[in-house]
């Protein structure tokens, strides 16, 4: 394989968006019933180099899943609105693992792509 074949079977990451669904199951704070929302968010597709540089060794004070989320995740309807690492940082557990889930499915950097 040569590299336009590469890039043209996306071996290269482009800007696109990718659009996920995430399903966070949580306790409403005012029925105090469990409930599920269901919401898409848009993940931006990180290269190699970026996700290797945001999972480096050396900033052990910052988390470096909501590092990732702030990174990749953007929000609203036109994918106009982005998570600041502090959002990221103090999102309800949940929340924080099902929108995790969402940008590692859109990046192949799940449990699943491990195995493969």
């Amino acid at each position: 394989m040569n590299l336009k074949q590469l890039k043209a079977k996306g071996g290269v990451v482009d800007a696109t968006l990718v659009k996920k669904e995430v399903t966070w199951k949580h306790v409403d704070s005012k029925t105090k019933k469990e409930v599920t929302d269901k919401f898409t968010v848009h993940v931006r597709r990180q290269s190699f180099g970026v996700i290797e540089r945001l999972f480096a060794p050396g900033e052990a004070e910052q988390s470096r899943n909501a590092k990732y989320i702030s990174a990749c995740v953007l929000l609203g309807a036109e994918a106009d609105e982005t998570m600041s690492y502090e959002d990221a940082f103090s999102l309800e557990a949940s929340l924080g693992f099902a929108i995790l889930n969402a940008v590692n499915e859109a990046n192949g950097t799940g449990k699943e792509q491990a195995k493969n």
